[in-house]
C-alpha cells in the first residue's frame, strides 16, 4: 500500500509540474515580447528624433553678387538664380526679392522638396550688405537667428563689355551689357556680365558669373520701384531670437517628436510642423 499510495501521489504531482511548466513559458514569452516591443519603441524615438538639414544663406545675398544689387531706390522683384545645370535635383531659387540702399529681403517660392528637407517658403532672410551680417527668419517656429560671412565685399568697378554687344530686351526693357568686377576685403576679385537697364535706372536685370566653378545667373522681372519702412529689413516683432540657424532646425526637430508622441496619447486633430499651411514669409506691401 505504501508503494501504490506513493504511485498515486506521483499522478497527482505530474499533472501540477506540467501547468507550473505551462506558465513558467508563458512568463517568458510575455518578457520577450515586452523587451521587444520596448526596443523597438526606443527605435522608433531615436528614428523620429531627425534634424533637417539647415537652410543656406543664397549666394545671390552674402557672395559679391549682392553689392550688383544694391540700389539708392528701394525696389521689389521676382528673383530666379541658377546655379550650374538646371535638372529635378539642382532646381532655380525663386522668389521675392526687396532691396532698399545696401539692405535685402529674401523670401522664397513654394518648391517642391524630399520629405526630410526644409521647406524653402518656411525661411526667409535679411542681409545688409555693409555690416556683412544679417538674419535668417523661420515662419512655423516664429524665430530668428543671426547669420554672417567671413568675406566681405567692398568695391565694385565697372567697364563697357568686351563684346560691344546692342542693346538686350529683358522683362521688356533695353538692356545695356557691361562688365562689373567686385574686390573682396581680401583682394579677391570676381568678374560679372551685367544687363542693366537704363529705364530702370541701371538697374540689372541679368547677372552672370560665368568665370571659374560653377556657372551662376541671376534674373530679375515684374520690378516695381518703392520706399519701404525701416523694420522690412528687421526681425518681425513677436519672434523668438535663436543663437544659430541650426538651433532652429534643432528646436523644430524637437516639437515635430513630442507632439507626435502627444498624438498617441491625446488628439488625432493635432497638426505637427510642416504639415500645416503656413503663411510664406513675406513682408507688407
Amino acid at each position: 500500500m505504501l508503494i501504490q499510495n506513493c504511485r498515486v501521489e506521483s499522478r497527482q504531482a505530474r499533472p501540477l509540474s506540467r501547468a507550473q511548466a505551462v506558465h513558467g513559458l508563458l512568463l517568458l514569452m510575455a518578457a520577450l515580447a515586452a523587451s521587444c516591443a520596448s526596443d523597438a519603441t526606443k527605435a522608433d524615438r531615436g528614428g523620429g528624433f531627425q534634424v533637417m538639414p539647415t537652410p543656406m544663406t543664397p549666394l545671390f545675398l552674402n557672395g559679391p553678387m549682392a553689392l550688383l544689387l544694391t540700389n539708392a531706390d528701394g525696389f521689389r522683384a521676382r528673383l530666379v538664380f541658377e546655379s550650374g545645370t538646371i535638372s529635378p535635383a539642382n532646381p532655380p531659387v525663386a522668389g521675392e526679392l526687396m532691396v532698399q540702399g545696401g539692405k535685402l529681403f529674401f523670401a522664397p517660392e513654394h518648391r517642391k522638396v524630399a520629405k526630410k528637407q526644409p521647406r524653402p517658403e518656411d525661411s526667409a532672410f535679411v542681409w545688409n550688405v555693409s555690416e556683412n551680417r544679417g538674419y535668417i527668419l523661420n515662419e512655423p517656429l516664429q524665430a530668428y537667428a543671426p547669420i554672417s560671412s567671413n568675406r566681405q565685399f567692398t568695391n565694385v568697378t565697372t567697364t563697357a563689355d568686351r563684346n560691344s554687344a546692342p542693346p538686350e530686351k529683358l522683362a521688356g526693357f533695353a538692356c545695356q551689357v557691361t562688365e562689373a568686377t567686385v574686390t573682396a576685403s581680401d583682394g579677391v576679385a570676381t568678374v560679372f556680365r551685367v544687363w542693366r537697364a537704363p529705364d530702370l535706372k541701371g538697374l540689372p536685370l541679368r547677372i552672370l558669373c560665368p568665370s571659374g566653378g560653377v556657372p551662376l545667373t541671376l534674373s530679375l522681372s515684374k520690378v516695381h520701384f518703392e520706399a519701404f519702412p525701416g523694420d522690412v529689413f528687421q526681425p518681425p516683432e513677436g519672434f523668438t531670437r535663436y543663437e544659430s540657424a541650426e538651433a532652429i532646425m534643432t528646436e523644430m526637430a524637437l516639437r515635430k517628436v513630442n507632439l507626435s508622441r502627444k498624438q498617441i496619447y491625446q488628439s488625432q486633430d493635432l497638426d505637427e510642423p510642416g504639415s500645416r499651411e503656413y503663411r510664406q514669409p513675406t513682408r507688407p506691401n
